[in-house]
């Protein structure tokens, strides 16, 4: 019965470490950004240095996701994003009325204060990230022509689906993102095949898939 258990366990860890959110390390291409080489250090514990970083507006917004990128997943009980929160919110102090600290944040929030807060929200608990994509299609209104708010976006949405089995839509989701010719792209060239090489890895699967269920 214990081995049973452990075996469980090893499942788990495994499939919930092999998805979407988890498997794309774009910070890879900003390792020669001291910030995200601290961030790679830091074990899930993200410093007010990273804090103000993101906060500040004129800071390029791929840094500032490869920053979060870097910090990670593996982390337990810390809520990264609460911390940006929090921070952004003593710093901007945007009017608070009878709704709350919430709704004041999402209404007054700029785009890249959206994303990135969706972004370590999702990986805050990547196992629930229907409110993460609600904040992330908020920053998506206001800079529809980004590639890294897109991205980011569709990384949470295929979270969200891989997570009801639904992998081949997942995938599809991003070979859309890649051939769209309208977007800004805003993050490094070489980001790109960090960025889209998981989900090729699934699309081959999915199309592997559909080609047994044919010839069956």
């Amino acid at each position: 019965m214990k081995k049973l258990l452990i075996l469980i366990v090893l499942i788990s860890q495994y499939t919930f470490a092999d998805s979407p959110l988890t498997s794309t390390e774009f910070y890879k291409a900003y390792a020669d950004v001291p910030l995200v080489q601290d961030a790679m250090k830091c074990k899930g514990k993200i410093t007010n240095e990273m804090l103000e970083y993101i906060y500040e507006e004129t800071n390029p917004l791929e840094i500032k996701l490869a920053i979060i990128n870097a910090v990670g997943w593996k982390f337990k009980g810390l809520k990264n994003s609460r911390k940006l929160f929090a921070y952004i919110m003593k710093k901007k102090k945007y009017k608070v009325d009878f709704l709350g600290k919430q709704r004041a944040f999402y209404v007054n929030a700029t785009s890249d204060e959206l994303i990135c807060y969706s972004y370590m929200k999702a990986l805050d608990n990547y196992f629930d990230v229907s409110d993460a994509l609600d904040v992330a299609s908020l920053a998506l209104k206001k800079s529809p022509k980004s590639f890294a708010v897109n991205m980011i976006y569709n990384l949470i949405k295929a979270q969200g689906l891989s997570l009801h089995d639904e992998y081949c839509y997942a995938a599809n989701i991003f070979g859309t993102l890649k051939n769209n010719p309208n977007l800004i792209l805003d993050m490094k060239k070489e980001s790109m095949s960090f960025i889209f090489e998981y989900m090729d890895y699934v699309d081959r699967d999915c199309k592997e898939e559909r080609y047994v269920k044919r010839n069956i």
